[in-house]
């Protein structure tokens, strides 16, 4: 059904339904058991983490506050993304390297909330652009890793170029058969970047950190 007629459906239930209505269609509809369903496949997962406390299970899946919602001008909205961060240029795998190795703030420290990664952007760049050279590139002795909620078994691992360009025609082999665009190299590096530690960095401005300029500095 659409969501129109989800709703016409809603109205008339609640003008002239009642409890009992509402409980024989749960009835009907099986809630038990899907609610069962859904219940054990998360009673697996628990019992399966590292975690050792409920508190430490939640951090895996959520994140304390790095930034604030902000609300933008009618400008703004119909400025769209180009006018908040400005047009893309052509030459995009020089740009991505500029904006995290070469931006003010490319080389400043930060700990993600979900796994405690301390890390920087020029770091996360060469860990996912150029690993083969070692983190020494960035004058560290080993590559930035899980601190909490991350068995030592499941820990990031860095992936040389051949792996990568495994997986990208991998990728493009299943979106050929689909009959889909192919992905090309910046998007996959810019996929499996957003899959580690800049993912926080990246969301601050998505959800409104660039409107706001007490957002804290990453």
């Amino acid at each position: 059904p659409t969501s129109q007629m989800q709703l016409e459906f809603a109205r008339s239930l609640g003008r002239s339904g009642s409890r009992d209505v509402v409980l024989e269609l749960l009835r009907e509809g099986d809630l038990t058991s899907t609610l069962a369903d859904t219940l054990w496949d998360e009673f697996c997962q628990v019992a399966g983490s590292s975690a050792e406390t409920g508190e430490e299970w939640n951090t895996k899946f959520s994140e304390k506050g790095k930034f604030d919602m902000t609300f933008g001008t009618i400008d703004i909205f119909f400025g769209g993304l180009e006018g908040l961060i400005g047009s893309p240029s052509v030459h995009v795998l020089a740009t991505m390297r500029a904006e995290h190795c070469d931006a003010p703030d490319s080389t400043v420290k930060w700990t993600t909330g979900n796994y405690g990664v301390e890390t920087t952007a020029r770091t996360e760049w060469c860990f996912v652009y150029s690993p083969e050279a070692g983190p020494e590139q960035v004058r560290l002795t080993s590559w930035p890793t899980e601190t909490k909620n991350a068995d030592e078994h499941k820990r990031r691992k860095p992936r040389d170029r051949s792996a990568l360009n495994d997986i990208l025609g991998d990728l493009n082999r299943k979106l050929k058969d689909l009959n889909q665009v192919e992905l090309d190299v910046t998007e996959l590096l810019g996929a499996v970047l957003y899959t580690g530690p800049m993912f926080e960095k990246y969301n601050t401005v998505n959800r409104g950190g660039a409107l706001n300029t007490e957002q804290p500095e990453f």
